[in-house]
């Protein structure tokens, strides 16, 4: 079990119909109306709403910021691969997946979470090991759009990236050093947009695996981004480019004039 701490976290669970609430909890003093919202949807659902002092859901939440408001609630369950998959097909030609290669800070994960679910990535895809997993604070931090945008788990990003190649998907990989600005290229295909870690960003083989590399035009001093950030407007860039009029200055092949072959 878990418990999920914050306004929007608790509303977005309740609003969602998803997850087995066990109970709700609201602090006594708090008589707003979003603790009124709260305990309506509870309500409607039939699960039971407690008041307690705030010294008990500091207790309960380990002294997270809670906002008067928690739930306690069964573990957060994570689609497999082949669910999401199987439910990309139905649009697969403007589908869009973001693989996120050993992300280690929860409030990056639930930002970049956050901005997926708002700029229509269909999925998010993350390693089991040696990564942030989604948690209560990932969960606040995505103010609750992880309750309903798929998050699937993988032993190994490499050999998925070669799986979703296998399943039509173009490799789009956040580098630095990237051939092509994100700008220039376009992604009106099935696509995968692969981000790095905070410290070291893609690691060899991860890199290797990906189609094309694009970056992000910079113009100051310091030549990176926070990687919530850089999702964000990648993830941006992904939707205007297919919301736009076709460019002639937007490659439609990443590898357009090369007779390198798609490995």
């Amino acid at each position: 079990m878990q418990v999920l701490y914050g306004f929007h976290p608790v509303m977005e669970l309740l609003k969602s119909g998803k997850g087995n609430i066990l109970s709700v909890f609201l602090d006594k003093d708090r008589k707003d109306q979003s603790a009124e919202e709260i305990y309506r949807l509870a309500g409607r659902r039939n699960i039971p709403v407690k008041r307690e002092n705030r010294a008990a859901l500091d207790r309960l939440s380990g002294r997270a910021v809670h906002q008067g408001i928690l739930a306690l609630t069964e573990d957060f369950t994570y689609s497999s691969l082949d669910s999401i998959l199987d439910t990309g097909k139905e649009n697969h030609a403007h589908d869009l997946l973001l693989v996120l290669d050993s992300i280690t800070d929860p409030q990056n994960l639930g930002s970049l979470i956050r901005s997926a679910h708002c700029f229509g990535v269909r999925a998010l895809i993350i390693p089991k090991d040696r990564a942030a997993q989604v948690t209560p604070a990932v969960i606040k931090a995505s103010a609750g759009s992880a309750l309903y945008t798929p998050l699937c788990r993988v032993t190994n990003i490499a050999v998925t990236v070669e799986q979703l190649k296998k399943e039509g998907y173009w490799i789009y990989g956040a580098d630095t050093t990237g051939e092509h600005y994100c700008g220039a290229v376009s992604y009106n295909r099935p696509t995968v947009l692969v981000l790095g870690s905070e410290g070291t960003g893609l690691r060899p083989l991860v890199r290797k695996k990906c189609d094309c590399l694009v970056r992000i035009p910079m113009a100051g001093m310091i030549d990176s981004l926070n990687v919530s950030v850089a999702g964000g407007i990648l993830i941006y860039e992904v939707m205007r480019d297919r919301l736009s009029t076709p460019s002639q200055n937007r490659s439609q092949d990443p590898r357009e004039g090369s007779n390198e072959p798609r490995k």
